[in-house]
């Protein structure tokens, strides 16, 4: 006889499927504000998962391009993406570029899709960063003295933690931006603001498997490219404003 079921659940898993989870129900609630129907909803839905799950993995696999030369063997080649992690950035942009297809015919619902998902984007990672200290992963740097925190000896930098706590901030940020002024661009505001927060949380954390060329990580990279980005739209938008006067 087994009375009872005992399931092991990896604790990383078990805190992106909660922020997954949020994330889609607070996205099924806005359907109405944004106007986009139920059935639209769930086929972007299924792309964005596999878009997202894709560049995640390929982003990864990306950054471990040299331990490949390194132990280049067909085999080593074959399954460097199955076997790769994932990355919060890969699986960012692979939904990005997943709604952009999708979108590519109307570029209304793209603008629109964006500002309806927003939000939603730091209220997931927020989980899959406390899912990342349960497991021990993407952890920070050593302490010189260790402290606790709710019981628990820290010995390294919580940059998990630090990193879920300033997530919901932005996700509480952006839901204030956008009942404060009408059309506020959220996308731009997360991309910009996590931007900049990735930069400068990398430099609390210890681990070398996300990739380090010329002094900084595969992200910090990605971030500078992000925040260059923006920072050249709202200049070209400037000069031709100014040229307009």
């Amino acid at each position: 006889m087994y009375p009872y079921i005992h399931i092991v659940i990896p604790s990383y898993m078990a805190m992106a499927l909660a922020g997954g989870f949020l994330a889609i129900c607070f996205l099924y609630f806005r359907l109405g504000k944004f106007g986009i129907p139920f059935s639209t909803f769930i086929f972007m839905l299924f792309w964005c998962i596999v878009g997202g799950a894709a560049g995640s993995k390929v982003l990864f696999a990306a950054t471990q391009i040299p331990w490949l030369l390194e132990h280049l063997t067909l085999e080593n080649a074959l399954w460097l993406i199955p076997r790769s992690g994932f990355v919060f950035y890969g699986g960012l942009f692979g939904v990005l570029f997943t709604i952009c297809i999708l979108t590519r015919k109307n570029h209304e619902l793209r603008d629109k899709v964006f500002q309806f998902s927003a939000p939603a984007m730091p209220l997931f990672h927020a989980f899959g960063r406390i899912g990342c200290f349960l497991a021990g992963c993407c952890y920070g740097r050593e302490l010189e003295e260790p402290f606790f925190l709710g019981g628990l000896e820290m010995r390294r930098v919580p940059v998990q933690l630090i990193e879920a706590t300033a997530e919901l901030l932005l996700f509480f940020i952006l839901l204030a931006a956008e009942r404060k002024k009408q059309g506020v661009d959220l996308l731009k505001i997360y991309l910009v603001a996590y931007a900049v927060l990735r930069f400068a949380d990398e430099f609390l954390r210890d681990d070398a498997v996300r990739g380090i060329y010329f002094g900084i990580s595969t992200a910090q990279w990605i971030s500078l490219a992000v925040v260059l980005y923006y920072t050249a739209r709202f200049l070209k938008h400037r000069k031709r404003f100014s040229l307009l006067d």
